[in-house]
């Protein structure tokens, strides 16, 4: 495959603006920015920025694409995903490949329902959190793009042309050997994070001094786990138990994109969680109560 030199973006929130900022302060003219003619216009007129810094990013709409893009990452809202479909069509070619950067466990699949297999691969993001007012997000740096095939032993072709034009960017990244099984790792972190901060409405203090909220969040993780498992998913009863770790080492003040959203009264992503958790649940007979509570409380608020 030959070397990828140019990139579309389409989603300008906490992972979106990181990235975009990552990518333009190394080689601006490599990065579009999809969006279409009102969203650009709020752009231009409050600019995104990353620690108080502003951004200068090339916004194209997608009746004016210009050239196809080597790589489209996906950075919207799970609940805006199939609306970014359209959007993506046009930066398309034969050799485009398109990278999810979102939660949960199924962009991909709808990503390639849409475009097909060959030119889709699973991704997600690690990072410190990210505190976001508006067009400003606040957040450390500290990030990974975890993508690849399904497994990657060795990385395929397209992989490794990915991979080289993130060295080159300076973005850090890692391929696993088996891409399910560490989506479903972080899957079931935030099934217990995200959700027991959002439905207590407190940041990670509250898990890390109340046993309580940590139970509430801890069993969350357990249903998952064993849905998990269910599936095939190696490794994942061992998951609850890291999860707490990685729990109890956060920031006091850790708020996540979950708690952020209800905060901030936009509506939380708990389609990408508890919803997706009970739908399996259900298809392989693990019951699933507290990710139904879940279900219930974050859908009313």
């Amino acid at each position: 495959m030959n070397p990828f030199r140019s990139a579309a973006l389409v989603g300008l929130g906490a992972i979106g603006t990181l990235y975009a900022a990552k990518m333009s302060a190394r080689d601006p003219a490599c990065l579009r920015i999809i969006a279409d003619a009102k969203r650009i216009a709020r752009y231009k007129a409050d600019p995104p920025s990353l620690n108080g810094r502003r951004l200068d990013l090339n916004y194209v709409t997608p009746e004016n694409p210009g050239l196809p893009a080597d790589l489209v990452l996906v950075a919207v809202k799970s609940t805006a995903l199939a609306d970014a479909l359209p959007a993506i069509a046009p930066f398309l070619a034969e050799h485009t490949q398109i990278l999810p950067l979102l939660n949960g466990i199924t962009a991909q699949d709808i990503l390639a329902d849409a475009f097909g297999w060959p030119r889709v691969l699973y991704g997600f993001v690690y990072c410190d959190s990210s505190m976001r007012s508006g067009n400003a997000v606040v957040q450390n740096g500290v990030a990974k793009i975890v993508f690849g095939e399904a497994t990657n032993i060795p990385p395929s072709p397209r992989v490794q042309a990915i991979s080289d034009f993130f060295e080159r960017l300076g973005i850090e990244h890692h391929i696993p050997d088996d891409m399910r099984a560490a989506q479903w790792k972080k899957f079931i972190l935030n099934i217990g994070i995200n959700q027991a901060q959002a439905i207590l409405r407190a940041p990670c203090r509250e898990l890390q001094q109340n046993p309580e909220a940590m139970r509430l969040a801890r069993t969350l993780m357990d249903e998952a786990a064993a849905v998990a498992t269910a599936i095939g998913i190696p490794g994942a009863a061992d998951v609850p138990a890291w999860a707490e770790t990685v729990i109890l080492g956060a920031a006091p003040g850790n708020k996540t994109s979950m708690l952020q959203d209800v905060e901030a009264g936009r509506a939380p992503e708990v389609d990408l969680f508890a919803e997706t958790v009970c739908r399996l649940g259900k298809e392989h007979g693990i019951p699933t109560p507290a990710n139904d509570l879940a279900l219930r409380r974050l859908r009313s608020r």
